[in-house]
């Protein structure tokens, strides 16, 4: 059920329009991130530093020191089912699992992966995991970011905690050059990563320096930091990104901040089901993230404004059947398949004209009011079912 059958015109009038100031954004600390259906993180960066070290003892102990990294190309090679030289999230697993005998480390092994595809690829190059791994010259830096996001999206707040890191850019920027230089880059950032229990050396912010200057300016930009720390989000998820906005906009050229509101659905989360937040507190949180930052939402989100939003919700979920199942439930989107499978859209048990029955889903229900049978059976005709009577639990209407 959508959120436009839990709010009032007038309460989502009053919700895009509140001081975001004044409004809350972070839920029951340690829980539930701010992004949902209930994405709860349990993977602990110590458990993922175990893993790594162990994975790398095992590689030498089996290949001898000298030869591990070439241990690790012919295991890539053997798991490498379309031989591009790459290996997606399950082919690492299986590798990490039927190779390397780390069965019961799911959480811990997906965790690892999350942290060397730094770039959000959803991919993994074997001469990049082979330097990060072994530590060679030009890696732990990088290797530093993944931990950074994994301490970050492991606090309670997930997306606003790494929204208010992309935030520390103006105190980093003590010159108020609007960006950063190679020493505000050595004295402040390396403050800031000894604030999350990493310390670099001189050496290792020279890489990372290297590697957020994308521009080779000999400055750091905004833009630049921000893409540094969050990573960026794979075509896979900017598809379903760009999904959610075509049913959001239904056409239109814009999506205002009241569309927004009364489409997005809230009862999915698991704090409004167990009574710790409101329902309208929980659209409150979602409606106050469009006003962090550098750009300000009072109005309208266009498709590059919304695709911005999720490449920081991204950056908080390590796992595309978590995204996926995110999205659809949030924005009713049909389809999935497995663990992401939609399961927010509206099921009726419909009575087709032959007399048989079956269990069908409104593949466009937003905005839906469930007591209104007549339009339930209109959008179960657009699907090409025709019911002679539809029920929901006890209700029923010929």
């Amino acid at each position: 059920m959508g959120s436009s059958s839990k709010h009032s015109q007038a309460e989502v009038d009053a919700i895009i329009k509140a001081d975001p100031t004044k409004i809350s954004v972070v839920p029951v600390p340690g829980k539930v991130h701010d992004v949902w259906p209930g994405y709860i993180t349990t993977v602990d960066p110590s458990r993922v530093d175990r893993v790594q070290a162990a994975l790398r003892t095992k590689l030498e102990t089996m290949g001898g020191f000298d030869e591990a990294p070439r241990l690790v190309k012919k295991l890539f090679a053997d798991c490498d089912v379309d031989g591009d030289g790459t290996i997606v999230e399950s082919e690492f697993i299986k590798l990490m699992v039927t190779k390397m005998n780390f069965s019961g480390y799911d959480s811990d092994v997906k965790a690892l992966f999350a942290r060397f595809d730094v770039d959000r690829s959803g991919k993994l190059e074997v001469g990049e995991f082979c330097s990060m791994l072994f530590n060679e010259p030009g890696s732990r830096a990088t290797t530093s970011i993944g931990k950074v996001r994994e301490i970050l999206t492991k606090r309670a707040g997930g997306v606003t905690s790494l929204k208010s890191l992309g935030l520390q850019f103006k105190l980093l920027d003590t010159e108020k050059s609007g960006g950063l230089s190679r020493v505000e880059m050595e004295e402040g950032f390396a403050k800031f990563m000894r604030g999350y229990g990493i310390t670099l050396s001189r050496n290792e912010i020279d890489e990372l320096f290297k590697m957020f200057d994308k521009d080779n300016s000999g400055s750091i930009s905004y833009d630049e930091f921000l893409l540094g720390i969050r990573g960026g989000m794979n075509d896979y998820r900017k598809d379903l990104v760009r999904q959610a906005y075509d049913v959001i906009s239904d056409g239109a050229s814009i999506v205002t901040m009241e569309m927004l509101a009364k489409k997005y659905d809230v009862s999915g989360n698991p704090l409004v089901k167990s009574g710790k937040i409101s329902a309208a507190d929980c659209l409150r949180a979602f409606i106050a993230h469009w006003h962090l930052g550098e750009t300000k939402h009072t109005d309208s989100v266009n498709l590059e404004d919304f695709l911005e939003y999720y490449e920081w919700v991204s950056a908080s979920i390590d796992r595309d059947d978590y995204f996926e199942l995110m999205i659809r439930n949030a924005w009713h989107i049909s389809g999935g398949e497995g663990w992401a499978q939609n399961t927010a859209n509206l099921r009726v048990l419909v009575t087709h004209e032959d007399g048989h029955q079956s269990v069908e889903e409104i593949k466009n229900d937003l905005g839906l009011d469930r007591n209104d049978f007549q339009e339930i059976k209109r959008r179960l005709y657009s699907q090409g079912i025709r019911a002679r009577m539809v029920s929901i639990k006890d209700a029923s209407q010929i």
